[in-house]
């Protein structure tokens, strides 16, 4: 009787050892998706930040600026990206762009605004 409780007792301790070290696994890939999608969000403000600081001279206040119109795009480029209509995604990129460029178009000089849509048609 003792080595059945025994036994028993130790498969317990072997399943909840089991369940706890799942869900830290599972929130390490939770932590890691939320870094990832932060960074994608820095990439593309870094993209055209530093596209404009090698043509033009960008102070500290656009560089801000920059940074916040693609955060507060962010949510909605990929609530756009999960429509499976090619046509409806694609018509509402070309809105988001415009909206993006109108907003940028209000921070950076003409000069400014002038390189950076000769450069991002490359």
């Amino acid at each position: 009787m003792k080595k059945q409780l025994l036994l028993l007792s130790f498969a317990c301790f072997l399943f909840a050892g089991s369940q706890f070290s799942f869900a830290q696994s599972k929130m390490e890939k939770q932590k890691v998706a939320i870094e990832n999608a932060d960074s994608s969000v820095k990439k593309n403000a870094e993209k055209v930040i530093n596209l404009l600081k090698r043509h033009t001279k960008l102070d500290e206040k656009q560089k801000t600026k920059i940074y916040d119109i693609f955060v507060a795009v962010d949510k909605k480029m990929k609530a756009i990206e999960t429509i499976e209509n090619t046509e409806e995604r694609q018509a509402k990129q070309s809105k988001m762009q415009v909206y993006i460029n109108s907003k940028l178009q209000q921070v950076l000089s003409p000069e400014q605004y002038k390189v950076y849509i000769e450069k991002q048609a490359y």
